[in-house]
């Protein structure tokens, strides 16, 4: 192969001829174009050309490429600093502590967080009902900046309502996708199967594609509003929604309580095996856990990012800060989840205790995380309740109880931003740049 020209995306947004290409670039598939019907694309991982359907010699190709996007382009668009705050506060609660962001490690890099009683962090995005002329106008909440620059939201609901307290809490029911009827996350409890997004009986990290793969209650809830609400946005080409990031269920299990939350025991996650999963060894502060010193240890990160991540059926592979290509499970209809237990967490909701004052305390209303908790004769999933903390599904009916349901979308790194974040003044996702 020939390549016959090389041009690199400047600071300005125009392009600059070069003769070779520098780190932190990913090629423009859409404008570089090869002879003889070959298409270009980019290992980022390996700094290197990759083509496919080469079949003829003398082939010739112009090459654009644009700049990857990070966390800290990401976060200049928000007008926030890329110097965050320290924190060890995952023992204690603090109700006065606000806009503040931190930052963490997830699969792709660093990730930038919100926490505590935080009130410049509204987004206005999307139109209830796909309908530019009478719906009403979305609101989200950004719970972090990926560690390849998107944007992660969790929903917050429509207009005016979707607000109180002066803009640092969002407004009970409101914020709920189903107002009308909580839902169960899943029909039955009796098998550990059942924490899965999706699953399949007798797999502990069973997902779809693939034959004898059931959805969860909460998916199928996800699906039809995002449908209902975001297709419009979605059929563009997804120009503003991300469709690579995706949402871990973390179904890393172990039969004994007492294991540190490290290690995974392979026994578990399967019919009725008593099954204590990642998060509950790690987010439930206990003397049987030595190594949380009673206090909370949150990760970003997905510990079977092969099984566990769920991600859109177009999701492209990524390349992880531990050198891991991975595009997730692939086999989501919608790139649409829920929001963790662990970025619950790190945004101020500890297990069993209080906190109404963190922005992701919902006034009196309960929901659903998507993190296993675990199985002992009952399939638990965490929740946030209305008092703000985290815990399992109690009461007996563990994923067969009522809850509510707050989607959870990633916008594209490269979408343009206006706003300052205030509910009065929302940061604006105008489209990719």
């Amino acid at each position: 192969i020939q390549i016959a020209s090389i041009q690199i995306e400047q600071e300005d947004g125009t392009y600059k001829d070069s003769e070779e290409i520098p780190k932190g670039y990913t090629i423009d598939t859409t404008n570089s174009k090869c002879t003889n019907n070959v298409t270009p694309s980019w290992d980022i991982s390996n700094n290197g050309l990759l083509v496919t359907n080469l079949t003829k010699s003398g082939t010739t190709c112009n090459l654009i490429f644009n700049k990857i996007p990070t966390p800290e382009d990401t976060l200049a668009q928000l007008g926030k600093t890329s110097e965050p705050g320290e924190t060890d506060g995952f023992g204690a609660t603090d109700e006065e502590e606000h806009n503040t962001l931190y930052s963490d490690k997830d699969d792709l890099g660093t990730t930038y967080y919100f926490r505590g009683k935080v009130k410049d962090n509204w987004v206005k995005f999307g139109k209830s009902g796909n309908s530019t002329e009478t719906g009403n106008d979305l609101y989200w909440r950004i719970i972090r900046i990926n560690g390849d620059g998107t944007i992660r939201l969790i929903y917050a609901g429509e207009g005016e309502a979707a607000t109180n307290d002066e803009g640092y809490t969002t407004n009970g029911i409101d914020a709920l996708i189903n107002k009308n009827s909580n839902i169960k996350y899943y029909g039955n409890s009796d098998r550990a199967e059942y924490v899965g997004f999706e699953f399949q009986i007798e797999n502990i990290h069973g997902h779809g594609p693939g034959d004898n793969v059931t959805k969860s209650n909460v998916l199928a809830e996800l699906n039809t509003w995002f449908e209902n609400n975001l297709a419009d946005e979605f059929a563009s080409e997804s120009e503003k929604i991300d469709l690579n990031a995706g949402f871990c269920n973390d179904r890393r299990n172990s039969s004994s309580a007492s294991t540190t939350w490290e290690s995974e025991t392979d026994d578990g996650g399967i019919g009725g095996r008593v099954t204590y999963y990642g998060a509950y060894l790690r987010l439930r502060p206990s003397d049987k856990n030595p190594d949380t010193s009673n206090k909370s240890m949150p990760t970003f990160k997905c510990k079977d990012i092969d099984n566990d991540y769920f991600t859109y059926t177009g999701a492209e592979q990524k390349t992880t800060i531990d050198q891991k290509q991975t595009s997730g499970t692939k086999s989501l209809q919608y790139p649409v989840g829920l929001i963790t237990a662990d970025e619950v967490t790190y945004a101020g909701g500890l297990f069993s205790k209080n906190n109404k004052g963190y922005y992701l305390n919902n006034q009196n209303e309960g929901y659903w995380t998507m993190t296993p908790f675990f199985y002992n004769g009952t399939a638990n999933i965490f929740q946030i309740t209305s008092n703000g903390f985290l815990t399992n599904q109690g009461g007996g009916g563990g994923v067969t109880i009522s809850n509510g349901v707050r989607p959870v979308i990633n916008l594209k790194a490269d979408v343009s931003i206006t706003g300052s974040g205030l509910y009065d003044d929302p940061y604006i996702i105008e489209g990719a740049e």
